[in-house]
């Protein structure tokens, strides 16, 4: 369709204080049967590199046209986690980033965040619910770990963190939160430019 045209890719959602993400979005559609249930667990359908590369040539050519900030590059599952898994937890946000469309913790200051925390320790909810509403999420910010929470934590780890998107507030999704906002915020230094591979 267009992109001058509005379409249903979003639904009910919202991004940084934006809800009719219906008609201020362009969605990229990407064919996957995402997750699989099987006897021995979940799994989930890897994106073949062609369709990655297709994928990273299209959003660099809309980013660029539309002049879109890297925290607006975002999943389904970023602007509703109540209802939303998808792209899933082998979505390459990284591989994107690299290329030159999204955001993405620079690894050292997460280490500086961590602060030489385990990793996996248990952090404050309400500071985490927090600077995942600064980062865009839609999140209540009370300091309790209801369902609701839970899976707006585990939709930012299954985008920042894949390895482990079990929803838990730890010290390190705490990190990677504060990691992406001093490097994405308005009080930080704003990112140098990058030239894709």
């Amino acid at each position: 369709m267009p992109e001058s045209q509005r379409a249903w890719h979003a639904g009910l959602s919202s991004w940084q204080g934006t809800t009719e993400l219906n008609a201020a979005s362009i969605g990229i559609e990407n064919v996957n049967l995402g997750p699989i249930d099987t006897p021995q667990g979940r799994t989930w359908q890897p994106y073949p590199p062609e369709q990655v590369n297709a994928m990273i040539r299209l959003a660099k050519d809309i980013v660029t046209r539309y002049n879109i900030p890297p925290t607006r590059i975002v999943g389904h599952s970023d602007i509703a986690p109540q209802r939303k898994i998808d792209p899933g937890p082998l979505f390459p946000w990284k591989q994107l980033y690299d290329a030159g469309v999204g955001a993405w913790p620079d690894d050292a200051t997460v280490a500086k965040e961590l602060a030489g925390r385990d990793p996996h320790a248990p952090t404050d909810v309400r500071a985490l619910q927090q600077k995942l509403a600064r980062y865009g999420y839609e999140v209540a910010t009370d300091g309790v770990l209801n369902d609701s929470t839970w899976r707006v934590f585990a939709a930012f780890q299954m985008h920042f963190r894949p390895a482990d998107y079990s929803g838990n507030p730890d010290a390190q999704t705490d990190a990677i939160a504060q990691a992406l906002l001093d490097k994405y915020t308005q009080a930080a230094t704003p990112e140098p430019a990058r030239t894709a591979p």
